[in-house]
């Protein structure tokens, strides 16, 4: 039973901060490239304790570090009388879960074969071709019910 109301224990990751900053500086900078018709750099994370090299599969964690906003959700959780609030769990997680696909879409980029990049992109597009697929049942039949109910039909 906690004994006294409960206080927020979660910050900012600064990793993860700093990581969203460097994308969006990337971004910024690549969508005035490509108005001007220049060629654009690939996103690279900023680096942290990482070469850069894209043949260090070990180093190439440092740059989505987890380590803090991980330690924040385990503050928040780990002691029953003096747990942390909801939205600790939210910030942490979504945090941790940023970080995360961050780092999968880079090694997927840098480090996935040709062929199978191909196969699953034909496994995506199938699935959007499909009359009963993601395109279809998740955006114009959701968008159809959402229509048939604001109309009261």
């Amino acid at each position: 039973m906690p004994t006294d109301t409960p206080s927020s224990v979660a910050n900012m990751d600064p990793n993860f901060e700093g990581q969203l900053r460097t994308l969006r500086t990337q971004a910024q900078q690549e969508a005035q490239s490509r108005q001007q018709g220049q060629p654009t750099p690939w996103m690279m994370p900023e680096r942290k304790a990482w070469s850069g090299d894209l043949f260090d599969s070990a180093g190439m964690h440092s740059p989505f570090d987890r380590t803090q906003a991980n330690q924040d959700f385990v503050k928040a959780v780990s002691d029953a009388t003096k747990p942390g609030v909801v939205g600790d769990l939210i910030a942490t997680t979504t945090q941790v879960d940023y970080l995360a696909t961050m780092e999968r879409a880079f090694r997927m980029r840098h480090t996935m074969r040709r062929p199978r990049a191909v196969l699953l992109a034909a496994g995506r597009k199938t699935g959007h071709g499909d009359p009963q697929g993601t395109l279809t049942q998740c955006g114009v039949e959701y968008l159809r019910g959402i229509l048939k109910e604001s109309k009261g039909s």
